[in-house]
């Protein structure tokens, strides 16, 4: 009997969709890793009562057989490894893997290979399910390895907790959500210390599946 997921395809994409628009004015949004997990994490929790975890160290998946795996990894005398020049985040939640910066792997492969055409696509995968070798050039798209590092988990942390901004785009980010089916507003007004209102506006982006 195949595995329930953590939360549906839907859910994903409009937790995807507001924690994007919620930071984009504030990050790099393709590289805001620590930010999606974080940020998700405490969805799931509030919203699903969930047990998830934001976990932070090096990452490798494989988008295409024909380009090497996306890396986020520092060199190291000859070997990969988690740093804080080179690091993923990312949530643990019921034996799932759930990435929620993966519908921007164009964005990070791009950077790369301006050329390559990468899809959007949702991550949402079982732990056991992970590669026990570094991916490679030709492996299955969706391969993947995941390896954690306490120096990068307590850095996503203690940078999370020092930005007092971080706080209020999660607060921000969970009082905007709503579970599918409900309705959700495609607009969001904030208004910061000075009394200034902001508006948010929430735009989907077409994610295709799962790797």
């Amino acid at each position: 009997m195949a595995q329930k997921l953590p939360i549906p395809f839907a859910d994903y994409c409009r937790i995807f969709s507001i924690i994007s628009c919620v930071i984009e004015e504030h990050s790099d949004v393709h590289r805001a890793c620590n930010l999606f997990a974080m940020m998700g994490a405490h969805i799931l929790r509030e919203h699903y009562r969930l047990a998830a975890v934001p976990v932070s160290g090096a990452a490798f998946f494989c988008v295409s057989r024909e380009l090497n795996p996306l890396a986020f990894a520092e060199h190291k005398d000859g070997r990969v490894a988690a740093g804080l020049e080179g690091f993923h985040s990312w949530i643990e939640c019921k034996g799932y893997v759930i990435d929620l910066l993966a519908p921007l792997f164009p964005e990070n492969v791009a950077e790369v290979d301006p050329q390559a055409q990468v899809p959007r696509r949702a991550f949402m995968k079982p732990i056991s399910l992970m590669a026990s070798h570094l991916p490679e050039k030709g492996d299955t798209e969706g391969t993947f390895l995941l390896i954690p590092d306490e120096v990068c988990h307590a850095n996503m942390i203690q940078s999370f907790y020092r930005t007092p901004l971080a706080g209020d785009l999660q607060s921000v980010c969970s009082s905007w959500y709503r579970r599918p089916p409900k309705k959700m507003d495609t607009e969001f007004f904030i208004r910061d210390n000075q009394g200034q209102v902001t508006k948010l506006k929430r735009t989907d982006i077409d994610i295709r599946g799962f790797w």
